[in-house]
């Protein structure tokens, strides 16, 4: 089908001019190990994607990110409560502040800590990174999986400035900006600000009651950097206020018990569709965001010294119709007040052939949570309806860790990278917790260290190919049950760390004067005590340690510029995801599928740019992704409505900018076919409840740059 487009816009472009010489594909600088390189360069799995791309794709927040990394799994629940995200078979599905991320994110180097508000808005960005396999021998803050690293545009020396606006169905808008220049004495500054908003795609049919999936945020950024002969420090502030509606979540498999009581399933009114439920929960959510960040970059005779110091506020509030139906069942009211403190400094150098890093990380964070799950009288368990059920929970972890590598180049060709790192984490958890049982409390504490290993060897065969082979080692601390434990010994009793060992064989290559690029990487990931969480009764849920889970993969990743206007991409991740070794009571699950993992995901790409008689363009640009089948149960379960069948998005964009403009004006569609899919399913039983992805959206868009 991208090909198919690609050789139409060939066709319009030949009635307007004759055909160009190929140009090379352009270089992508990345800062993958902690220095800027061209990413055919780094012995990594990385996707990056430049400010540009972002906008030319429509990517806002980090949601959007899987559509471009294949072997990325990023299923947020409403606008972002809880983002279950997975990368090559490691992921984490726990909804609370009791564990951490297997894939860690960062937002210009600083890890972004708690359950809630993942789903960063991303504007005036520089570029975004999707590194693959652990990653601690580089990062401040532990990355067992992988890790996605954001990273903003800095303050620049001369005066410049983007505006950019969209408009779109579902009364769509989106407007950013930014501005920078010199303020004299070395100083810089940057001024941006990105703003959303959108009706819900989901209709709530009962009379009463707001639809829910609305779409309201505003974020600002300001920088002040300062540039001396030696050092540079920058200043950065931020903050994100948003109120949106409440996930739009419904019953999506035929069998409702696991949510409703008999009586309630059969008086459910008629006449709901995929996008169309009656609600009686009036829900919201609602979240304010603020960060404050100041970096030092010295450059000294042993080397460049920087330090990140962090502070980080996040204020959550949500409530949410949680079993989705007109049904007074159960009303989840939550809130959650996180503040972090985090603070790393490293120092880089050189010394002959020897490149190394060597760092030092500490870690604080204080997490606040309520949990109110109101039952009503259609709630499944008898002894259940009608209580409220109250989760009081404050989680303090503190970290400290040790982290670094070092390359040496024996030859021009060959280098070995060693790394490791060493982490000490330490959290406690005061609780109460309210059901229909008597009110208990619990003060537990618990602390686990780790030492990760990491070696790699890098071979430049040629100038146009270079081969690797890695080991590298992750952890991911231990941690508290989740919301509402079975009883007190249940939540004083910590599930063990995760740690994975990650193999990797990679191979990247240019060629015909850098038209084509190839790469590919073969990984197998080896998770012990994997942490899951399981839905054991209605209301009830357990963290646990799976046994062994292995993932079996491999990354393929083409770009192609036949003709200097066109350019072709392809990606794909094959990976064979499941457990080794996982009891769930007496059944074994041995085999199963590991969740949120499909067998094959592809993003694929066709962009095609026509120069008009007055020196004026056209660019052409569609984007399709694919995902097989993905599992949202231990169990592998595929009735309608638990699991989400494969399925592709298309999505298509055509931009015009006259000769020697700063603006462009551009008309996109995205999901193209009006594809229904889940973005997210919880499973209970037999009883599934599905957040439903994006319909067919378009609008127009204007971009201004001077």
């Amino acid at each position: 089908m991208l090909l198919g487009t690609a050789c139409a816009a060939a066709v319009v472009a030949g009635h307007a001019r004759a055909a160009e010489a190929p140009a090379a594909i352009e270089e992508v600088i990345v800062t993958a190990q902690k220095r800027s390189e061209n990413v055919q360069n780094v012995p990594i799995s990385v996707v990056a994607l430049g400010g540009e791309t972002l906008a030319k794709t429509g990517v806002t927040n980090v949601d959007a990110l899987q559509r471009f990394a294949p072997g990325l799994t990023v299923a947020n629940v409403g606008s972002g409560f809880v983002s279950y995200t997975y990368l090559r078979g490691a992921g984490t599905n726990q909804f609370d502040s009791g564990s951490d991320p297997s894939v860690a994110y960062f937002l210009d180097e600083v890890y972004l800590g708690g359950s809630a508000g993942l789903q960063v808005d991303l504007f005036d960005i520089d570029r975004v990174e999707v590194l693959k396999g652990p990653q601690g021998t580089l990062f401040g803050r532990n990355a067992a999986a992988g890790a996605i690293s954001i990273t903003t545009r800095r303050p620049s020396p001369n005066a410049a400035g983007d505006f950019s606006a969209e408009i779109g169905n579902f009364n769509a808008q989106t407007l950013r900006g930014s501005v920078t220049g010199p303020l004299g004495n070395g100083f810089a500054y940057r001024l941006s600000a990105g703003y959303k908003h959108r009706d819900a795609f989901t209709e709530n049919l009962a009379p009463t009651g707001s639809d829910p999936g609305t779409v309201k945020s505003f974020g600002v950024r300001g920088q002040l950097e300062w540039r001396g002969e030696k050092a540079t420090f920058l200043l950065s502030g931020d903050m994100l206020k948003a109120d949106n509606g409440m996930n739009a979540q419904f019953i999506s498999s035929a069998a409702k018990n696991g949510q409703l009581s008999a009586a309630a399933i059969a008086a459910l009114p008629p006449g709901e569709s995929f996008y169309a439920h009656f609600y009686n929960v009036d829900g919201f959510e609602r979240q304010d965001v603020a960060s404050l960040t100041g970096r030092l970059e010295w450059e000294t005779p042993l080397g460049q010294l920087t330090s990140i110091t962090a502070l980080r506020s996040n204020h959550y509030k949500r409530l949410q119709d949680q079993d989705g139906t007109i049904a007074a069942a159960t009303a989840w009211n939550s809130r959650e007040v996180a503040r972090t403190f985090s603070e790393e400094v490293r120092l880089t150098g050189d010394r002959g052939p020897l490149n190394w890093i060597a760092g030092i990380y500490y870690y604080d964070a204080e997490i606040d949570q309520t949990h109110i799950f109101e039952h009503g009288p259609a709630f499944p368990v008898v002894a259940l309806q009608n209580v409220s059920r109250v989760d009081i929970s404050q989680i303090n972890t503190r970290s400290y860790a040790a982290f670094g590598q070092a390359t040496y180049h024996f030859t021009d060709r060959l280098d070995l990278t060693v790394g490791a790192r060493y982490t000490h984490d330490k959290k406690s958890d005061d609780r109460s917790v309210k059901t229909n049982l008597p009110v208990y409390f619990v003060s537990a504490s618990d602390s686990w260290q780790s030492f990760d290993p990491a070696v790699t060897l890098q071979y430049q065969a040629t100038d146009t190919l270079m081969a690797y082979a890695s080991y590298r080692r992750g952890y991911k601390s231990g941690g508290f049950q989740t919301l509402f434990p079975a009883n007190a010994t249940v939540a004083a009793t910590p599930f063990l760390p995760e740690r994975v060992n990650s193999y990797e064989l990679g191979v990247k290559s240019q060629w015909f004067d850098r038209r084509l690029l190839a790469n590919a990487a073969l990984f197998r990931a080896d998770i012990e005590n994997q942490q899951i969480l399981r839905v054991t009764a209605p209301g009830l849920t357990t963290i646990d340690n799976a046994g062994a889970t292995r993932t079996d993969g491999a990354d393929l990743s083409f770009i192609a510029k036949p003709v200097s206007a066109l350019r072709l991409s392809a990606d794909m991740t094959f990976q064979n995801a499941k457990f080794v070794r996982y009891q769930n009571g007496a059944v074994s699950l041995a085999g199963f599928h590991q969740l949120r993992s499909p067998d094959f995901m592809g993003a694929y790409s066709a962009e095609y740019e026509i120069s008009l008689a007055d020196q004026a363009s056209v660019t052409l640009r569609a984007d399709y992704t694919y995902r097989s089948r993905a599992f949202f149960d231990n169990l592998n379960s595929e009735l309608p409505g638990l699991y989400q069948p494969g399925f592709g998005l298309l999505n298509a964009r055509i931009s015009y900018a006259p000769a020697r403009a700063s603006w462009r004006v551009s008309a996109w569609g995205r999901n193209l076919g009006d594809e229904k899919y889940y973005r997210n399913i919880a499973v209970g039983g037999v009883t599934g409840v599905a957040t439903p992805g994006d319909p067919l959206t378009y609008g127009l868009g204007l971009d201004l740059n001077w």
